[in-house]
């Protein structure tokens, strides 16, 4: 048989198959693709920090709009993943998503709150999905800030001289993971941009004179002046999670 035979036949023989496979394989990308759909009394979804990480041991709850004091709750798996039954009051109960998540930081003890990606109520019937993110830096839709606010005071005249005001760069270098896990950033500031938003973390503080007058010593809460501080952060009432330090030019 020729050649060109040949490869005419097995073409033909192919052809049913060939529109098979690919319609096979557009179905498995259409299914990969769907979106996920809510489950009726159902409420379920993944917690990621920032970077997209799955967040493991999130409590995350359903708070019922019409019956006070009727909250649902669990826990993350390791894969960040939750479900929660909302099948025991089927009647009138409309639900709004919330989590929190207790942690142990920089010799303190922390509750982070994740968002969820739609804060809207539901109806227990209709069930939701509610994907949380826990943000550690950022405006916040409030007005407020989802990081540390971090302060510079200048130091007690009894402790050195004051540096003058616009004549110091301070240096924040992470001193090990961010509060969420993720891996912080080095940052410099000038005095006149503070007080200055940062990550939720713990840093190790150096500061230089811009015009080279001299070093400048810096001091944490409860800790004693030297050439770098460790800061930790601290909740202030009003304000949110600080750090803080002082400053001075060590006498000679």
């Amino acid at each position: 048989m020729p050649t060109l035979t040949r490869l005419t036949l097995a073409l033909l023989l192919l052809s049913p198959v060939i529109p098979a496979l690919s319609t096979h394989a557009t179905a498995q990308s259409q299914a990969r693709s769907a979106p996920a759909k809510a489950r009726p009394f159902h409420m379920t979804g993944v917690v990621k920090n920032s970077m997209g990480v799955p967040l493991k041991g999130v409590r995350v709850g359903a708070d019922n709009t019409v019956i006070g004091g009727s909250e649902v709750w669990t826990t993350t798996d390791a894969q960040g993943r939750y479900d929660l039954d909302l099948s025991k009051m089927p009647i009138l109960n409309s639900w709004t998503a919330a989590a929190h998540l207790v942690v142990n930081y920089g010799g303190g003890q922390h509750t982070l709150y994740p968002e969820p990606d739609n804060s809207a109520a539901f109806l227990g019937r209709d069930g939701a999905i509610r994907n949380f993110t826990l943000k550690i830096t950022g405006q916040s839709p409030g007005g407020g800030y989802y990081g540390a606010r971090f302060y510079a005071q200048l130091g007690l005249s009894e402790a050195g001289e004051m540096p003058e005001y616009g004549d110091v760069e301070l240096t924040l270098t992470p001193a090990g993971p961010m509060i969420d896990g993720s891996k912080g950033q080095t940052i410099k500031l000038r005095q006149n941009q503070l007080p200055f938003e940062v990550p939720q973390g713990r840093y190790r503080v150096t500061a230089r004179s811009i015009s080279g007058k001299g070093p400048i010593w810096l001091k944490a809460r409860g800790g004693s002046y030297g050439p770098e501080a460790v800061v930790n952060m601290e909740y202030t009432a009003g304000t949110g999670m600080t750090l803080s330090v002082d400053m001075v030019h060590p006498r000679r």
